[in-house]
């Protein structure tokens, strides 16, 4: 199966193609903006400078093993983030919950979507049905979903061991799941119902039950309430609150 399209299926319907751009926003910060790619720790690396210490992103996911790299470096150096407009898929896995401080401005989103340990879970039908989706041959699609169901469980080993090395809680990545049940029936009330469906934890959820600390939001309660959702007609896009979670186990 070509890289594209294997990283594609793993990172979920916010991969896009291209890399991210970076560009000096002041004498402490550094903006990224678009897809997250192999490389993007070293065009990071090349901009930073004594004093860099927040980095700026409008990012709506990529591949998952480079947002890995990514948060890595962030947490290494102890950087902060703040989104400037979207952090979503990859970035809202991997980047995000990495920093020390994170920052979510009104007008801001947080956006998570499936997990790469969500995604291994997927069965044997699922899958041969995504690459159906995708534009794989019949006469490819067992060997192919053999492949597929091989990578996913060595992207959702790579994301436990991150997840262990940062100290976030492996609930972190598996809470979307039910989240997403709910979403839905949710989905129902719009005209568009195939709405990609996000998962944006409050402040205090990401604290209390997956160890991410630090987190700083704006108006988040009153743009999801009263029900609990932000639907954004423009990117076909169905945001979620924690209403579907119980406390934290």
């Amino acid at each position: 199966m070509k890289r594209f399209l294997w990283v594609g299926l793993m990172a979920g319907v916010t991969v896009l193609a291209g890399a991210a751009d970076f560009s000096r926003t002041g004498s402490d910060s550094i903006a990224m903006r678009g897809p997250i790619a192999v490389g993007d720790v070293g065009k990071l690396q090349l901009l930073a400078a004594p004093g860099t210490a927040l980095l700026r992103v409008n990012s709506d996911g990529g591949d998952p093993q480079a947002a890995m790299q990514l948060g890595r470096y962030l947490r290494q150096q102890q950087w902060d983030v703040a989104i400037d407009t979207v952090c979503a898929g990859s970035c809202a896995l991997y980047v995000f919950p990495a920093a020390r401080h994170m920052h979510i401005p009104a007008g801001a989103v947080l956006a998570l979507q499936e997990s790469a340990f969500l995604r291994a879970q997927a069965g044997p039908e699922r899958m041969r049905r995504t690459l159906v989706e995708a534009g794989v041959a019949p006469e490819d699609l067992d060997s192919e979903t053999a492949v597929l169901a091989a990578q996913l469980a060595e992207m959702a080993a790579l994301e436990a061991a991150f997840a262990r090395e940062l100290g976030i809680a492996s609930a972190f990545y598996r809470d979307f799941q039910q989240v997403a049940a709910q979403a839905d029936s949710v989905r129902q009330r719009f005209p568009d119902q195939d709405a990609a469906i996000f998962w944006w934890p409050a402040a205090g959820r990401l604290q209390r039950c997956y160890g991410i600390a630090g987190v700083e939001e704006g108006t988040r309660a009153a743009r999801l309430a009263p029900d609990g959702y932000l639907y954004v007609p423009a990117l076909s896009a169905l945001v979620m609150g924690d209403q579907a979670l119980q406390a934290c186990p």
